[in-house]
């Protein structure tokens, strides 16, 4: 599907979750998933303001680490900001510094981790719109061709500060109810204003030439990272150890620690752990079997007593508490 399935009519949502399944679904369209990294329980908010089919925006606030991916929609660009300077991203191995944005063209993979309490806003804004836009502001509608503009990291504020603060305002507006997309008026003052704030931040990208920060996903070790993970999601209810990791990767244990902490902060073996103790959730809340053993066997956990421990230590509750919680639901 190109276009995810949106509101009949201009609306802002305002939801929170506690569920990171439920999250990353909100971002419709972009086959997102999170996987939590971090230790407690997880609480999230998410707003979704939809001005039209061509262009829409995402605040999203996550109170625990975790590591994300998504693919841009075709005929959709993706503009993201940091909407709190204190803290960061690691976007595709890049970190995203305090007051950068990142712009993603059509089809684009995104993979990252965020740090505690982000808050984060992303653009989803088609290239129609945009080209049509360029054309008439700057005769350039050349400047949203994806074969033109590759993943680009913005890293001044200068460029940054005003589409920033318009995506604030508009942010204050929307969690406050101050905001009447049902207003026709209202809605294009909105729509022509976050337009053109955009439009110039792309013209800027064309005027620093040389200056652009690509985002490259064809450094070797980054390579080695999304191949490492290839293996372990194929490979997560085997007999996957690190060291089979490594043989099978035919790279060194040093490399791959190195890389992983270069990427996620956690070494192979924690994360492989991390990624069944999250998969071991969702089959509990998914209520496909009654027995615990069960599930964390299915997923190469076998230390009963060691899986509690860690379960609590990672989501604030016994893996029976879960049980409970929705049974009693």
């Amino acid at each position: 599907m190109d276009y995810p399935l949106y509101a009949k009519k201009p609306c802002i949502n305002n939801l929170q979750h506690c569920d990171i399944d439920e999250q990353a679904a909100r971002l419709t369209g972009y086959d997102q998933s999170y996987q939590q990294i971090s230790k407690g329980r997880f609480c999230g908010t998410f707003t979704t303001c939809d001005i039209d089919p061509e262009l829409s925006l995402f605040f999203e606030s996550t109170n625990q680490v975790l590591y994300q991916n998504a693919v841009v929609p075709r005929r959709y660009y993706a503009i993201g900001l940091l909407m709190n300077t204190d803290r960061t991203l690691t976007l595709n191995c890049e970190p995203l510094p305090q007051g950068a944005a990142f712009i993603l063209p059509p089809g684009s993979e995104m993979a990252g981790i965020s740090s505690p309490d982000m808050r984060i806003c992303i653009v989803h804004v088609a290239c129609d719109l945009l080209q049509r836009a360029l054309h008439h502001q700057f005769q350039q509608p050349d400047l949203c061709d994806p074969d033109y503009l590759s993943c680009i990291l913005i890293n001044s504020r200068q460029e940054t500060g005003p589409l920033y603060a318009l995506l604030e305002d508009f942010r204050i507006g929307a969690e406050n109810r101050q905001l009447e997309l049902d207003n026709t008026k209202q809605l294009a003052a909105v729509k022509n204003t976050l337009v053109e704030t955009i439009c110039s931040v792309f013209a800027g990208r064309n005027s620093q030439g040389s200056n652009n920060s690509g985002m490259t996903t064809a450094t070797r070790h980054q390579r080695l990272f999304h191949d490492a993970l290839d293996v372990i999601g194929d490979n997560l209810g085997e007999e996957l150890t690190v060291g089979l990791l490594c043989e099978q990767l035919a790279a060194s244990r040093r490399t791959l620690e190195y890389v992983f902490r270069e990427n996620i902060m956690m070494s192979p073996a924690r994360y492989i752990r991390t990624l069944r103790l999250n998969n071991i959730r969702r089959e509990i809340l998914s209520r496909e079997t009654d027995n615990l053993g069960d599930i964390a066997a299915k997923w190469g956990i076998w230390h009963l007593g060691r899986f509690s421990r860690d379960y609590y230590r990672l989501f604030g509750e016994l893996p029976s508490a879960t049980k409970g919680g929705l049974v009693r639901g």
